[in-house]
């Protein structure tokens, strides 16, 4: 069955997946199929409807739920591409598992983003403001957000653009509120001139994902709370789908997901949603 996997292997390199992105199908294949391996001596062109839901319940019982699903994905690709060679008779798919526990806010509170957002500025570096401001402004992820470079913004009188160079190669353009635009032209008037391309300069040229955190925890620290970039993707994602004005479909734009459905990681649900819920039908 290893030939199998090669020959896999070969058709993701085909389609522009990155190295990584095809190293995790395979490697989730890999664990698969030597699963299937210990249930049979048949080969891979007997597999059964049952046993990919066999594996469903095995993955259920021993990674966490997210790790399943992901796994789950890249099975029923790999089982489309055996039936699109003639290798499986049948279209065979097994089902993600549903969670049905609420989602947990993973963001930043209101009232710890502002005691946060104070310390930045106070602290007066401008670098870190700008750094700041665009996460809070934007959501972009951290990935994103070190790979601005000065020509993927554009700032006029009473408005701003931003080029962001996504997931998948994919490009988006987000608007520039003001408070985003404000932070990066105070920032660009003390931003040294000789350092390269990128909006955010590191030691070395543009800084890195890991030193964003590591500035935003060093802030965190100073006031008590735990903070990263992600974090406050996450705040920006709250805010804006508790937002009745705000369409998905903006929300969706805006973040960069490529698929509808991945938008609701958002619905989370925070203690103090749930005390004002049960509060208004007292």
């Amino acid at each position: 069955m290893m030939d199998i996997i090669h020959k896999y292997k070969e058709f993701l390199s085909s389609q522009d997946k990155s190295p990584k992105t095809i190293e995790s199908y395979v490697r989730d294949i890999r664990l698969f199929v030597n699963w299937y391996s210990d249930q049979t001596n048949h080969d891979i062109n007997t597999l059964q409807q049952f046993e990919l839901n066999d594996y469903r319940k095995e993955l259920e019982k021993t990674v966490k739920l997210k790790t399943a699903n992901r796994k789950i994905v890249s099975i029923n690709r790999f089982v489309e591409w055996l039936f699109n060679e003639g290798i499986l008779e049948d279209k065979l798919h097994v089902k993600t598992i549903k969670d049905t526990t609420p989602l947990e806010f993973k963001g930043l509170d209101e009232t710890e983003e502002k005691r946060l957002r104070k310390e930045i500025y106070l602290a007066g570096n401008k670098m870190h403001i700008c750094l700041f401001e665009l996460l809070r402004n934007t959501g972009v992820r951290v990935s994103e957000l070190c790979d601005i470079e000065l020509e993927h913004i554009t700032i006029t009188e009473k408005k701003g653009t931003l080029k962001v160079h996504g997931k998948g190669d994919k490009w988006r353009t987000i608007s520039l509120n003001k408070t985003a635009r404000e932070s990066i032209q105070e920032y660009l008037k003390v931003r040294p001139s000789d350092k390269g391309n990128n909006l955010l300069i590191g030691q070395r040229g543009g800084i890195k994902r890991n030193a964003v955190d590591l500035i935003l925890k060093k802030y965190g620290d100073k006031i008590g709370i735990n903070v990263s970039a992600h974090m406050l993707r996450h705040s920006v994602g709250y805010k804006l789908i508790n937002n009745p004005n705000v369409a998905i479909t903006t929300i969706q734009s805006i973040l960069g997901h490529s698929n509808m459905s991945t938008v609701a990681i958002y619905t989370q649900t925070k203690q103090k949603d749930q005390e004002i819920a049960l509060e208004s039908i007292e």
